[in-house]
C-alpha cells in the first residue's frame, strides 16, 4: 500500500500508537514525511524510511536549555526552513 502524501501540513491521529489517542501535524516531503505532536505531546518525528540516517525523532520541549517549549508553528517553520529534515540540506 502505498503511503499518503501530504502536500500541506495536515492534522491527523498520531499514527504511532492508536490507543494514546495523539494528534500530530503531518508534511510529506521529497523521500519522507515529518510529525510534529500537537499540545501536551511535544515528538517531532522525521520519518525517511528504514535504516535512513535522515530519520529520528526529536521534540519541542527546550526547558533543559532554560528557554520555552517550542511552539507547533515554530516547529513547522523550522521544518519548512529546513526543507524536511532535522538539519539543513540544499537539495538544489
Amino acid at each position: 500500500m502505498k503511503a499518503r502524501k501530504y502536500r500541506e501540513w495536515t492534522l491527523i491521529d498520531w499514527d504511532g500508537n492508536f490507543a494514546l489517542g495523539y494528534k500530530c501535524w503531518r508534511k510529506s516531503f521529497e523521500k519522507g514525511h515529518v510529525s510534529i505532536g500537537v499540545g501536551e505531546f511535544m515528538t517531532i518525528n522525521y520519518d525517511y524510511g528504514s535504516n535512513s540516517h535522515d530519520s529520528l525523532s526529536s521534540t519541542r520541549a527546550r526547558k533543559a536549555f532554560y528557554l520555552p517549549d517550542q511552539t507547533e508553528e515554530q516547529a513547522k517553520n523550522m521544518v519548512d526552513r529546513n526543507n524536511g529534515y532535522h538539519n539543513y540540506k540544499d537539495n538544489s
